[in-house]
């Protein structure tokens, strides 16, 4: 699967861990937040490491 255009980055200070949120559009803050509550949802997600990238594609 391809990755859509737009590259949004947004990252969490405290935990160090940058999150990359591939989208068709370019991403507020508010809508950045909404995807990486979506990806903490599933229970396998929540514990990133410390200094970590997670990589998303965006749900339009």
């Amino acid at each position: 699967m391809e990755k859509p255009a737009v590259r949004n980055v947004i990252r969490d200070t405290r935990r160090e861990i940058k999150y990359v949120i591939y989208a068709n559009k370019e991403l507020n803050r508010d809508e950045m937040l909404k995807e990486i509550r979506k990806f903490n949802s599933v229970s396998y997600n929540i514990r990133q490491k410390h200094g970590s990238t997670i990589e998303l594609i965006a749900e339009d």
